[in-house]
């Protein structure tokens, strides 16, 4: 009988541990790198500048105007040719303005985006 209450005993305690774990964790915050893929950077060509587009000169619609010749420009990644035009001449505009107690004129810009013949 004693024998029997002893593995009873040791069967009572062994079913006991056997669910009642003990758990040691350390977290040192220390983040795992990911593995990252490097690619070259693209490398973009920009093509030259086309030549540019020979124009007819249309008629001057009106006495005065200059002609302002078709241009390349950069745009969507493509080369773009914007057509000539007819356009008023060019003028400086004059402002009056107050500086600090002096009365003077000054160039405010130039307008028209015009200028050669």
């Amino acid at each position: 009988m004693k024998k029997t209450l002893a593995i009873l005993a040791l069967a009572v305690v062994g079913l006991t541990t056997a669910h009642a774990g003990v758990n040691i964790g350390i977290n040192l915050g220390i983040p795992v790198p990911s593995p990252t893929l490097v690619a070259p950077a693209p490398v973009f060509v920009q093509p030259p500048m086309p030549a540019p587009v020979v124009e007819t000169v249309p008629l001057c619609p009106t006495p005065g105007y200059i002609w302002v010749g078709g241009t390349w420009g950069w745009h969507d990644n493509r080369w773009v040719w914007t057509r000539g035009h007819w356009g008023p001449p060019v003028h400086w505009e004059r402002v009056t303005h107050w500086d600090h107690g002096y009365h003077g004129q000054r160039h405010e810009g130039f307008h028209g985006e015009h200028g050669r013949r």
